[in-house]
């Protein structure tokens, strides 16, 4: 399970976010990072909801894609904007200041794949909703979807050892921050009824985060 906290405490320091998160996570957030770009085809046009540092658009762009990234701290985007000027990736790379309720202003089928990673457990049931719906409605027929985040433990003795763990860390967080998350109950299934076919699903840290690759079916 990934420590939220230490993720809340450190985006106040943007410049060394993705060096100290990958030592405190023992580098299983880059790893998380590298699964979730190669499994999106090379060569793709991006759409990465919550690009943070540019981290993640960063190597899919080394991977040949060109990304267009938005996230709702402008904090964050800035430290974007940085790495896209430090890495040249002015023509790869767009970013934008926005929340997933600005998704409706998106164009219809331009994407070949959309990416997240840990952003659809900060969102609540509606705006994850809305934020697959336009995720959707914005990938071309057959685009692909990649989402990793922290979810619920499918038995329920994982469950109640990760709900007794993370308990402290979600109170702490909240008192330092004023900030929260929720682990999805049912990632796969909340993809699915958006109008995607899954292709993967797999399960890590305890069977409490999971990265699920789907695609829009043809005729949705």
């Amino acid at each position: 399970m990934f420590s939220y906290i230490f993720m809340k405490i450190l985006e106040r320091r943007p410049r060394s976010y993705d060096g100290r998160i990958s030592k405190l996570s023992g580098g299983r957030i880059l790893e998380i990072k590298k699964e979730v770009a190669s499994a999106v085809p090379p060569g793709s046009l991006v759409l990465e909801i919550g690009c943070g540092t540019g981290e993640l658009a960063a190597m899919l762009v080394a991977a040949g894609s060109r990304v267009d990234g938005f996230d709702l701290s402008d904090v964050m985007v800035a430290a974007s904007q940085e790495r896209m000027e430090h890495e040249k990736l002015y023509e790869k790379l767009s970013l934008r200041h926005m929340g997933v309720d600005a998704m409706d202003g998106l164009p219809d089928g331009a994407y070949d794949a959309v990416v997240s990673t840990l952003v659809f457990s900060e969102l609540t049931d509606d705006e994850r909703r809305f934020a697959l719906e336009h995720a959707a409605r914005v990938l071309k027929p057959g685009g692909h979807l990649v989402i990793a985040d922290e979810v619920v433990p499918r038995s329920m003795s994982r469950g109640w050892t990760h709900a007794l763990f993370r308990l402290p860390l979600l109170l702490a967080t909240f008192l330092l921050s004023g900030d929260s998350t929720e682990p999805v109950k049912n990632l796969a299934g909340e993809i699915s009824s958006a109008g995607f076919s899954i292709i993967e699903e797999s399960r890590s840290h305890g069977d409490a985060f999971a990265i699920v690759v789907a695609h829009k079916t043809v005729d949705k």
